[in-house]
């Protein structure tokens, strides 16, 4: 079930502050680019960097990804749900700030919080740490609330039990670039 008002305000460019595998996230809509440089100057991180972007089924990475033949999906699924982040080729109208050599990197997540708030939307989030640039991540809500109360919305919930966060491998060379 969609939650429009959830949905309204991240359509609106407003970041969320939510409970993932290992630590809290920041979210907004991919989509945006005025949303992703807010969550750089939140983190005080550089625009260089780029993101994982969760969703909670592989319908919600079409308009990011081109078209993939079943074999090739099944093998996303060797690894999804979970935390697991592939490197996939993104399609021509994928925003260029989304990309890395013309790759995306993708995520469907096993932990509930993280699948309620996609599915709530609807559509895939930006997944990056809680943190500032250079800082440990943020492990609780109450950390949450003390740096980033008012700038963000802020997800009550626990955290997972991952103690490092997902690991990163190029869907199409077999590269492991975070294990």
């Amino acid at each position: 079930m969609i939650n429009h008002r959830l949905l309204r305000f991240i359509l609106k460019g407003g970041i969320i502050a939510y409970p993932t595998e290992s630590c809290y996230g920041l979210g907004c809509d991919p989509f945006l680019y005025k949303a992703i440089m807010k969550i750089n100057t939140l983190k005080n991180r550089t625009k260089n960097k780029n993101f994982i972007i969760i969703g909670s089924e592989l319908t919600q990475f079409n308009k990011l990804i081109k078209n993939m033949n079943t074999n090739e999906k099944k093998r996303l699924h060797t690894k999804w749900p979970g935390a697991h982040t592939w490197l996939v080729e993104a399609n021509k109208k994928t925003p260029k700030w989304l990309t890395s050599s013309n790759k995306i990197a993708l995520r469907i997540p096993s932990f509930i919080h993280c699948i309620r708030i996609t599915q709530a939307i609807n559509q895939p989030v930006i997944s990056t740490s809680l943190n500032k640039s250079g800082k440990k991540p943020i492990k609780s809500y109450r950390d949450a609330c003390r740096l980033f109360n008012g700038k963000v919305k802020i997800i009550n919930g626990q955290i997972g039990r991952n103690r490092k966060p997902s690991s990163i491998h190029d869907f199409s060379t077999g590269k492991i670039y975070r294990n």
